[in-house]
């Protein structure tokens, strides 16, 4: 059933009042009778023609009656025409059609349409002056529309409608609309706190409560009967599309609308932004009567989100920053930080991609190792800093003297390494002969440097890059022997030399199998865990170098190279346990301690499967071992049927255990520790390692301008990798493990003395623990890595300034 809108109910009604009155005045004879009228002049028109026909009679002149009637007939549209007709019947005269207008009529009675007037003659009727007029009212349907009355009454049924509904649609818009909602219900709306709009089925505003009006800087009452969509919004650029406004949705699809954001401009200047919602208003007879709409004023949640969002972009920036230095702390962690040649690990990797190449391709590599004559008479009578002078000066001459293809690198303690791809064996000694002159001629201390050398290449049947590296290890020994200062090639050394038994080194090993271990796949499980757990990878390393150190004089480089790998690698099996364990800063439980254990078997499998090297494998397996047996493991060795590399492994590991701080544990004294590996001496260590590492750790503390450098890049590394873990987990939500991060951080940059990075990761971990501020996280996070920034920075600053001097 249609619908009819208010103002033409009303107009409606209006007007059938109107039509009512107007009949009741025609009833109580107040409107004209226009028939009534039309008789009465028609009356007096009849008595008109009716003297003038009389006098004309007297005269007995018809024809002039004729033109007078003809006359009276043309210019009267109602007369139709006229006669004057004798009593015995005969026409004194009429009009041309009479006869035919008049009809059969017999009767002298005169009706509306036929009229008659006598005409006397000595006192008697003499004739009849017959008017035939036009009827008052046709007769039939169109007779009756035809009415005045009736056409007065449809003309104001039309035209009172339609400036009835006119004026009450212009009257209607300028009213208060406000007045149609209940005061409860507006004291109601002005008491939430976000704005609210009621809007008719135009979208007019009906009301405005006091929030929408502060929101926007305009008077409620200058809101009223406004279209809403007239206010000057802004679309937000969040949304996807344009559309059209919530309120419109509302009216065209009926359903509720949610969520979609406007911007305002208010009186003051500033511009807000709204949340709106839109749902319809229906009537219980189901028609759309209007809408409702909440503004709800996130202007300051869209400015901590815009601002949160810039934050994690800079964030994302900073994150990638420190990536960059990360890696390239890494790569200067490749570098002697005293001399700038490549170090130890280094020269491992190097190596293996020229041996590869050189097999690939056939070519081939030359290999020199040099040791610095009488080094320990140097430190041991001119200090540790003529030492260094020393050590820089030789690492200069290798650097300007090798070819730029060639790779320098410092082995360790007062060796160097030359490696010369496409150098045969001839070319090779010749730049061990440069190398040795060039020592000997530039030297600028008041003390004499010469070296000693040893050269081989991979023609001379070495199977692996270590056993290049052994070959060139027994001719460096021959050239020592032999009186020092001169360069020895491996197919050329005296046959005393060649006997093992007169070597102080122990012979060389190959690998059970015949296995090589790729130490690219070592740097990058040592990667791996200096990712998961960056303190357990330095642990690593520190073990790793202290065992190459005790292991110098003891085995072949061969040896002394697996024996790194199995320090590096002992506690790979750590990656596979969980964060919350791993990274737990208080103490452990026994079930936790249960899972913990349990990396050294996981640490063997992961070896095993990577490397395939039984000797390796075994290293790492029994270096738990007991020298004097232990009953909680009776299958592993004892005494000296442990391998030689598992019980060094072993003592530096304990070593390094007892002077770090751990999580569970502060470090101890260095003496201390000293103590305890002696008491424990014969039980669980090696009583001749013990006394070693003793040994070995403090002649490593009279000489620490390296290890100053190097902790500089180790600290800023560490503490560089720690952040960019803790920004990945921000990043991924991942507050359980955030929490961990930040408390390891705390303890970490607290042992480090680095007491504002120990400040902010506290102050993160409590946001995260409880506040649970997200600003004030990101806030702190941007801060760490500002600051965590700066130290790289630093430590760059310092390694590069090393390397090129």
């Amino acid at each position: 059933m249609r619908h009819f809108s208010t103002a033409t109910r009303v107009s409606i009604g209006l007007t059938f009042a109107t039509i009512s009155l107007l009949s009741v005045a025609h009833v109580l004879g107040l409107v004209p009778d226009s028939a009534g009228v039309a008789l009465k002049a028609r009356g007096e028109l009849c008595e008109t023609i009716a003297i003038q026909f009389a006098g004309a009679v007297q005269h007995g002149n018809p024809a002039s009656l004729k033109i007078t009637a003809d006359a009276l007939v043309n210019r009267n549209p109602d007369l139709l025409s006229a006669a004057v007709r004798k009593a015995d019947g005969e026409f004194f005269f009429r009009t041309d059609n009479h006869s035919q207008m008049w009809g059969d009529i017999t009767s002298d009675e005169s009706t509306t349409t036929h009229v008659q007037l006598p005409i006397f003659k000595d006192n008697q009727r003499w004739a009849n002056v017959e008017l035939h007029f036009r009827p008052l009212v046709e007769d039939g349907l169109l007779g009756m529309l035809s009415s005045p009355i009736v056409c007065l009454t449809a003309f104001i049924a039309i035209a009172g409608l339609l400036v009835f509904q006119t004026y009450l649609r212009s009257v209607l818009c300028h009213l208060d609309p406000a007045d149609v909602i209940p005061e409860r219900v507006q004291a109601t709306l002005d008491t939430l706190a976000e704005g609210v709009l009621i809007l008719d089925n135009k979208e007019r505003i009906v009301l405005a409560n006091e929030a929408f009006s502060r929101a926007t800087g305009q008077p409620a009452a200058e809101l009223l009967g406004r279209k809403a969509s007239q206010i000057p919004w802004e679309r937000s650029e969040s949304n996807d599309s344009p559309g059209e406004f919530p309120w419109l949705e509302v009216a065209q699809e009926g359903t509720i609308q949610k969520g979609i954001t406007l911007r305002l401009q208010n009186g003051a200047g500033g511009l807000r932004t709204f949340a709106v919602n839109a749902a319809p208003i229906d009537g219980s007879d189901g028609r759309h009567r209007g809408s409702i709409a909440t503004f709800d004023d996130v202007t300051g949640v869209e400015k901590k989100n815009v601002q949160l969002a810039e934050m994690l972009e800079r964030l994302e920036e900073s994150r990638e920053k420190v990536r960059q230095k990360n890696e390239e702390l890494t790569r200067l962690a490749t570098r002697d930080p005293l001399t700038g040649c490549l170090n130890r690990r280094a020269l491992f990797e190097r190596f293996e991609i020229e041996w590869e190449s050189a097999k690939r391709h056939g070519h081939s590599l030359g290999c020199i190792i040099a040791d610095i004559d009488h080094f320990k008479w140097v430190n041991d009578n001119h200090g540790h800093s003529a030492g260094d002078l020393v050590l820089k000066e030789v690492a200069e001459v290798f650097k300007t003297t090798a070819r730029k293809t060639d790779i320098v690198c410092r082995y360790g303690g007062e060796e160097f390494v030359l490696l010369l791809p496409h150098a045969n064996i001839d070319q090779t000694e010749q730049a061990a002969e440069k190398l040795r002159r060039e020592v000997q001629s530039s030297s600028n201390t008041e003390v004499p440097v010469t070296i000693s050398l040893g050269v081989a290449t991979i023609d001379l049947c070495a199977e692996t890059p270590e056993a290049l590296i052994d070959l060139a290890d027994k001719a460096l020994y021959a050239a020592k022997r032999t009186g020092r200062n001169k360069a020895v090639r491996a197919d050329q050394m005296p046959a005393a030399e060649v006997d093992e038994e007169n070597s102080s080194r122990i012979k060389p090993r190959t690998d059970l199998e015949g296995n090589h271990i790729s130490f690219q796949a070592v740097n990058s499980l040592v990667t791996a865990l200096r990712y998961r757990d960056p303190e357990t990878a330095t642990h690593c390393r520190r073990v790793a170098d202290l065992c190459v150190d005790m292991a110098m004089n003891l085995m072949s480089f061969n040896d002394s190279f697996v024996l790194e790998v199995s320090a590096l690698l002992h506690d790979i099996g750590k990656i596979g346990v969980p964060d919350s364990i791993l990274l737990k800063p208080g103490p452990l439980t026994d079930q936790e301690w249960k899972v913990m254990g349990a990396h050294d078997r996981m640490g063997i499998e992961i070896i095993d499967a990577a490397f395939g090297s039984a000797e390796l494998t075994n290293i790492v397996r029994n270096h738990h071992a007991f020298f004097g047996g232990n009953a909680r493991d009776p299958g592993l060795p004892t005494g000296l049927d442990i391998p030689l590399r598992a019980r060094i492994l072993s003592t530096a590991d304990a070593f390094d255990a007892m002077v770090s701080d751990r999580v569970y544990q502060k470090g101890r004294e260095q003496e201390a520790a000293f103590a305890e590996l002696r008491r424990c001496s014969g039980t669980q260590f090696d009583p001749v390692l013990v006394e070693l590492l003793i040994q070995t750790v403090t002649t490593r503390s009279n000489d620490q301008s390296d290890q100053i450098l190097s902790a500089s890049g180790d600290i800023a590394l560490r503490i560089g990798l720690e952040i960019e873990r803790l920004i990945v987990a921000l990043d991924a939500n991942d507050f359980s493990a955030l929490a961990a991060m930040t408390s390891r951080l705390a303890e970490v940059a607290t042992k480090l003395e680095l007491p504002r990075i120990a400040e902010l990761a506290t102050d993160l971990n409590q946001s995260i623990s409880s506040e649970f501020d997200l600003e004030k996280m990101l806030g702190s996070t941007t801060e760490l890595i500002d600051l965590c920034r700066s130290l790289q920075g630093e430590a760059l600053c310092t390694l590069r300034e090393s390397c090129v001097t």
